[in-house]
């Protein structure tokens, strides 16, 4: 590809992701201008937040667009090494919500979970280019990279962050099976991890009656089928177009979460079915471009970046709308870009300033 034709690529970028931010705040506002007015703050209070978060997310994608991605290589076993601390560091201060999810500053909470998903895309990418002459054999290849992994798994599970949790190992997989690594020692993992899943979400009563009500949430209707319910309404209701925007009904306080965990059924909703296959369409190109631009890469490493950071993207994407739809339990996983988050946004934009970099050492 020409010099010109991936200066395009780079803008195409840039402009798809600042439109999903942009929609991000009109649905921030709209969906959480009565979540704020609930827990007795100003109707702008979240969307105040958010706009904070974009602004640091902005001058973080133009910080890491700056950085050589070789210098991740490098650096890879410091910054796994962070992430420890801080996954650590959460069980330190007051359960929110019942979860140890967040280091707790005046202005913005650190979600050190966030900062996982990219570890372990970084460290996969090391591992998988460093150690190709061993990817097939067990001991050597596939245990030392899912030891590191699990560790950083099992914290998140102990949060309790069971999406997250879901969403870290569905991203390693991945990538160990692009990576090379033998399909049987893969397999032969993911049969081992159903079981231990099932068996927690088994034991925690909370989890076990949520899955039992995401086969049939009506008969929970009140408990731990609301949720689902609501959602459900708000993408029914809004039909082709839409109710317009600001006009959701399943806001005001029928829908938890409609401003994070449940955002792209108020974009259904309000946009209609029209408007929630535009955002499914925008993400999907930044998935695409992504994907492209990583097989352009003749480096190892890099091409497994890229390809990593596609894939965070759009996995995150499909689970959260999978939730929102009731095609999957719910989880908790934020739509990339959009919802409600100020650790998310800000990881989310230095992730796209991975993807600029990745774009301009092809150059």
């Amino acid at each position: 590809m020409r010099v010109d034709n991936l200066s395009n690529e780079k803008i195409k970028l840039i402009t798809v992701t600042l439109l999903l931010v942009l929609i991000g705040f009109i649905f921030v506002f709209s969906a959480g201008s009565m979540q704020a007015l609930r827990i007795g703050k100003s109707e702008t209070y979240f969307f105040f937040k958010q706009f904070i978060a974009s602004i640091i997310g902005v001058l973080t994608m133009i910080a890491v667009y700056r950085i050589p991605l070789e210098f991740y290589r490098k650096a890879v076993f410091v910054i796994y090494l962070m992430t420890l601390f801080l996954l650590l560091a959460v069980f330190v201060f007051p359960a929110i919500n019942g979860s140890h999810r967040w280091i707790v500053f005046q202005l913005i909470n650190l979600q050190p979970s966030e900062i996982a998903k990219f570890t372990t895309i970084l460290y996969l990418a090391h591992y998988l280019d460093k150690k190709q002459d061993k990817l097939k054999d067990f001991s050597r290849g596939f245990l030392p990279a899912s030891i590191l992994l699990g560790i950083l798994a099992s914290l998140i599970m102990l949060e309790p962050d069971f999406g997250t949790t879901f969403l870290l190992m569905l991203l390693a997989f991945t990538l160990l099976f692009v990576g090379g690594i033998n399909v049987m020692h893969i397999l032969g993992a993911i049969f081992m991890v159903i079981p231990i899943l099932v068996t927690l979400i088994m034991m925690g009563d909370y989890r076990k009656m949520r899955f039992i009500s995401f086969l049939n949430p009506w008969e929970y209707k009140d408990t731990v089928g609301y949720q689902l319910i609501q959602s459900l309404t708000a993408v029914g209701s809004g039909g082709l177009f839409g109710k317009g925007l600001g006009n959701s009904s399943q806001k005001l306080y029928f829908l938890p979460e409609a401003h994070t965990d449940f955002i792209y059924s108020i974009i259904a909703e309000e946009f209609g079915f029209i408007g929630a296959v535009i955002v499914l369409i925008l993400i999907c190109y930044i998935f695409y471009i992504s994907f492209k631009i990583a097989f352009m890469h003749k480096d190892r490493y890099k091409r497994l970046l890229t390809l990593g950071i596609a894939f965070l993207i759009i996995y995150q994407a499909i689970i959260h709308i999978g939730v929102a739809i009731g095609m999957l339990p719910t989880k908790g996983i934020t739509l990339p870009l959009i919802s409600y988050g100020g650790s998310a946004l800000i990881f989310q934009l230095g992730a796209i300033g991975i993807l600029l970099r990745s774009v301009k050492e092809l150059q």
